[in-house]
């Protein structure tokens, strides 16, 4: 069994947790086991990792913020030599065979498996970074990582230099189990009783944790037209609190609805949906993400198994899996107004709304299933772990040889 360490830099369960969760069993089949390396703060990542049987570590693990309090860059700097050598220590303690670093970001992982002469797959997972970061931050990837795996084509077109990688460059989408994932009836009557949701009401839901990055705000900003134009539409925002977002959160999201008197009758209302989300997506008529920034979120993938339309902005790679007047509508960054018509629409709509939906339970179960992200990963790690050694630069903890793979 060949060993993964894998770096993940927030607490919150996220993105990149999802992708350890999900991968690990399926991996571990195909000789690949994962550790994860998580930050030691508060956060439900931890738990929900280790729960699930897969190994965390914690350590001092700084990242780059949003912020400008120099106090939080000098952390990230300050501490960036010693975790460093955490890491290090890490990967020969554990006989760590490749090294998964998630986000452009984070190079912390990169720096200590190249000095330790591990195979580096770098994961580029959105476009959150700014342009003139992802400008500087890019040569030290491409530099340092043997494989570049990105969520779809257009966010490796947005990080400079991604797409000279050719075959070490390896696009890929988010796992979903499809089998956990899906259009239910019986599910769909518990989770609109639970959600406080009447049953002939029109739900329109998103999941996301709550910061900046997902723009809940403009998502309230377009219910308040909806639900003047379609009496009986509610809204369910789900996603887990982030500890270091909670006043922006508070002050330009819950104050917004608010002040809009969407919460009076329980009409919009935020719920942390744990680790529930497959029994609460049925409960949703129409999908909607209005997020800053992604990559490929799983959510959409996870709404498009539940055979949920899904009105998304145009960020990261999201065209790439929604179809405009197929599988839903991907309108412009920033635009509560355009939000609002979109979803007005699909709900006074129910035909097309079944149709789109169903064409997207058939497109997440061929292309978005765990299976197909596993085998991708797979022969990611491959590829690394022969471009490694054809650099001279393997360490001495690989166990198999594996030829370079297209």
């Amino acid at each position: 069994m060949r060993r993964v360490l894998t770096m993940i830099h927030t607490p919150t369960f996220g993105g990149p947790h999802t992708l350890v969760d999900r991968l690990y069993n399926p991996l571990a089949a195909r000789g690949w086991e994962m550790i994860a390396v998580l930050p030691n703060e508060d956060g439900n990542g931890p738990e929900r990792l280790r729960t699930a049987g897969i190994e965390v570590v914690q350590i001092s693990l700084h990242r780059l913020r949003a912020s400008l309090d120099p106090r939080l860059h000098c952390y990230f700097l300050f501490g960036l030599t010693p975790e460093i050598r955490q890491i290090r220590r890490l990967i020969r303690e554990h006989r760590i065979d490749l090294v998964m670093v998630c986000g452009v970001m984070h190079p912390h992982g990169a720096i200590a498996a190249h000095l330790e002469r591990t195979p580096v797959v770098w994961h580029l997972m959105s476009t959150l970074a700014p342009m003139p970061l992802r400008r500087v931050l890019m040569p030290i990837v491409t530099r340092l990582a043997d494989v570049v795996m990105s969520t779809g084509v257009q966010v490796a077109r947005q990080h400079p230099g991604a797409m000279r990688l050719g075959n070490r460059l390896i696009p890929y989408f988010m796992p979903v189990d499809t089998n956990r994932f899906l259009p239910d009836p019986r599910k769909r009557m518990t989770a609109r009783a639970e959600l406080g949701v009447p049953e002939d009401a029109l739900l329109v839901g998103t999941v996301g944790n709550q910061n900046r990055q997902k723009a809940h705000e403009l998502l309230v900003q377009a219910a308040a037209p909806v639900t003047r134009e379609i009496p009986n539409a509610w809204f369910r925002i789900l996603g887990a609190p982030t500890a270091t977002q909670a006043t922006y959160y508070e002050k330009q999201v819950k104050a917004e609805a608010r002040s809009l008197g969407l919460t009076e009758g329980n009409r919009l209302a935020f719920v942390d949906p744990g680790e529930r989300v497959a029994d609460l997506l049925p409960a949703f008529d129409l999908f909607a993400l209005t997020s800053r920034a992604e990559g490929v979120p799983t959510a959409i993938l996870e709404a498009m198994a539940c055979g949920l339309p899904v009105v998304a902005t145009d960020v990261g790679s999201v065209r790439e899996v929604v179809e405009n007047n197929i599988t839903g509508f991907v309108l412009p960054l920033l635009d509560p107004e355009a939000i609002a018509r979109a979803i007005t629409g699909l709900l006074r709509d129910p035909e097309r709304r079944a149709i789109m939906g169903q064409t997207a339970r058939e497109r997440a179960v061929r292309l978005y299933d765990t299976s197909v992200c596993a085998e991708t990963h797979g022969r990611a790690f491959e590829i690394a772990t022969a471009y490694r050694r054809l650099r001279g630069r393997t360490n001495q903890y690989s166990t198999q040889d594996a030829p370079i793979t297209s």
